[in-house]
């Protein structure tokens, strides 16, 4: 039984860190804090509920980047979460 028990553990983990990062995310001038949170969710198990919900919330940073005119930030988060060079026209696999 212990291996469930981490794994809800784990599970717990990655969720407190999603929820500090959207709180970041809202926060002026602490939008970098909220990236690596993000990352680090990502990180810890990229097939992870958690995770796709993070790579969504980077996705959504990136777009907003790039409508502030911030491409090289954006284009750097679309590579991160799997992206192409052509931004979101191209999803790797």
């Amino acid at each position: 039984m212990a291996p469930i028990s981490q794994d809800k553990t784990k599970a717990a983990g990655r969720n407190a860190l999603l929820e500090m990062a959207k709180a970041w995310e809202k926060e002026k001038g602490k939008i970098q804090h909220a990236i690596e949170a993000y990352e680090r969710v990502i990180g810890i198990d990229p097939e992870s509920k958690e995770a796709d919900e993070a790579r969504d919330a980077l996705l959504e940073i990136a777009k907003r980047f790039e409508k502030e005119g911030k491409k090289y930030s954006a284009y750097y988060l679309y590579q991160k979460i799997g992206y192409g060079k052509e931004g979101m026209s191209k999803r790797a696999v």
